[in-house]
């Protein structure tokens, strides 16, 4: 009979990909990533790094770890970790192009795929811009045929999306380039998809989306998106950043005034402190007062960035924070 042997071969097509996301997987992927989205990175590390060891050919701790050491060095304002950082997104990408070599798997893909967008980002945030394009357009390409071999691998559309976003904005804004294509509301509806249905990247495309809709001047929506994530994760400082950078996008200065504030207090009541986050929340309280005309708080304020200096060998981002403070300053009489 043909059809036995016939549904035998397929149970054997299903069997021989290796399972690179059993309920084990995803449980401390989860674990860990709640603990990321409040800024607990060693509490974090503990889960990913289990997954390393007890899943040692499996790409998902190395590449969830790397975003961890990401997401801590953003945080910090400091590029110290980048060593590791480098070395665990290497890890993914060859733990992922090894199983890639013996048989089509989706979850490699995505392990792939993804290894390369988190590159782009912090090459991105390191201004070398010719590596954010090569990285990116490799992931980003990647992912998007993850998306065409099956539709409802959800946790693809966020690199996707991302990736189309930035190219439409790369065509509308550096003409130049003679990029092509691009759609917008294609690349925020695939981030939609991602926040609603993906397994490990729904709070990170919420956060995407937030930027994106400030960005295109639909505050409305950006709104609901923060206050729900803040809802859930009120101790977060990442996702604080979000409303209240909205906030300065939208012109509403005395909000922005209040939540910047607020990160203010929470990095002055760490044990060691992070003095460029310090600078830029004075700064941009800074920014705040000057566009509402209250010049000598504005004074101040830009005061305490520039009293600041000394850290700028710790923080170098201090550097431009006071530069900034500098041509305020020389706007205010």
């Amino acid at each position: 009979m043909i059809y036995p042997c016939l549904l035998t071969t397929v149970c054997c097509l299903l069997t021989t990909a290796s399972d690179l996301n059993p309920p084990e997987v995803q449980s401390l992927i989860k674990s860990g990533l709640e603990y990321a989205y409040i800024e607990q990175f060693d509490s974090a590390q503990i889960y990913f790094d289990e997954t390393i060891k007890s899943y040692p050919n499996n790409p998902a701790g190395y590449f969830f770890k790397a975003a961890l050491v990401q997401l801590k060095m953003m945080d910090n304002c400091q590029f110290t970790g980048e060593n590791q950082y480098l070395a665990l997104i290497k890890q993914a990408i060859k733990s992922a192009q090894a199983i890639l070599d013996k048989e089509d798997n989706l979850w490699a893909e995505f392990y792939l795929g993804s290894s390369h967008t988190y590159r782009a980002v912090y090459e991105g945030l390191k201004h070398n811009y010719f590596e954010t394009f090569k990285y990116g357009l490799k992931g980003g390409r990647i992912l998007q045929g993850i998306i065409k071999k099956d539709s409802t691998f959800y946790d693809a559309y966020l690199g996707a999306g991302s990736f189309e976003y930035f190219w439409a904005r790369a065509a509308r804004y550096l003409p130049v380039l003679k990029l092509g294509g691009g759609n917008v509301d294609e690349a925020i509806r695939k981030l939609h998809v991602a926040a609603e249905k993906s397994l490990y990247s729904d709070r990170t495309a919420q956060n995407s989306l937030i930027f994106i809709y400030g960005e295109e001047k639909n505050h409305a929506i950006a709104h609901s998106l923060i206050d729900s994530l803040l809802t859930q994760y009120p101790e977060s400082k990442t996702f604080l950043w979000g409303k209240a950078d909205l906030e300065f996008k939208e012109e509403e200065y005395f909000a922005a005034i209040r939540t910047y504030n607020e990160l203010l207090s929470k990095y002055n009541a760490e044990e060691n402190k992070n003095y460029s986050n310090i600078a830029q929340c004075k700064l941009a309280i800074g920014k705040c007062h000057y566009k509402l005309g209250e010049n000598d708080k504005a004074r101040e304020a830009l005061k305490d960035v520039v009293r600041l200096k000394p850290h700028v060998d710790e923080y170098p981002l201090i550097k431009g924070y006071c530069r900034e403070a500098y041509g305020l300053l020389s706007r205010i009489f």
